[in-house]
């Protein structure tokens, strides 16, 4: 006989390897809600996609950790190893930054928050990995320095706006405005992060899948581990 009404069973979706190649998200969303059915959430952890019986699963690889409130610090563990640490991130001395290390504490490299100063060009984080230039995010309208684009801004506001433009973009920028979703039609442009600026060195991109933030590293040379650093310190 059949029984109605019983909640379907959700499949239980095993972890995946950290150094899976492919484009990841970090949340707590196991399965994205439905026009029937409510979300799934777990613990916050860097996600992989995976599908089980032709439904999309974001499948735990690393599990996250935060430590602190005010200025927080993170431990990040292989969800098929959860007492395997995979790599750590602390304020770093002189400045919005975060030094990265392994399990064995031996530095991977920093993330960078941008100046403010700059902000107007360039997204809020940024990377160093050792032996490799900076690699960093250009907004995709942004042409030369920081000095030229406010020059440009304020004459335009001279002209017609009667505010300072490079005022707005900057508390526009604050909130990583290249690529929010806020609910409209707008399809958010991807960002970019590419080593010493030159367009052919791209080491990572974010972008959306689906309605979800998702992170994507292209340089085999990058540290995955750095990616998923950046990634932690944009969502958690």
């Amino acid at each position: 006989m059949a029984v109605f009404g019983r909640k379907k069973q959700e499949p239980v979706i095993e972890p995946v390897r950290w150094d899976r190649a492919g484009w990841f998200t970090v949340g707590e969303v196991l399965r994205p809600a439905t026009l029937r059915r409510k979300a799934v959430t777990g613990e916050l952890a860097v996600r992989v996609a995976t599908v089980h019986a032709g439904v999309r699963y974001f499948a735990p690889s690393v599990l996250v950790s935060r430590a602190g409130e005010e200025v927080p610090s993170y431990e990040l563990y292989d969800a098929t190893e959860p007492e395997s640490l995979l790599c750590a991130l602390a304020p770093a001395k002189g400045g919005a930054r975060y030094r990265v290390t392994d399990g064995q504490g031996q530095e991977l490299g920093l993330v960078h928050r941008t100046l403010a100063a700059k902000r107007t060009i360039q997204h809020n984080w940024w990377l160093q990995q050792p032996g490799h230039p900076d690699i960093v995010a250009r907004y995709h309208w942004a042409k030369g320095t920081v000095k030229e684009i406010a020059t440009r801004g304020k004459e335009k506001a001279v002209r017609g706006a009667g505010q300072l433009v490079e005022g707005v973009v900057d508390s526009v920028l604050s909130f990583g405005a290249e690529d929010v979703d806020n609910g409209s039609r707008y399809t958010p442009k991807p960002v970019t992060w590419r080593a010493g600026g030159e367009e052919q060195d791209v080491a990572l991109t974010s972008g959306h899948v689906e309605g979800v933030r998702t992170y994507l590293p292209h340089a085999s040379w990058l540290d995955r581990r750095l990616a998923f650093a950046l990634a932690v310190l944009r969502e958690a």
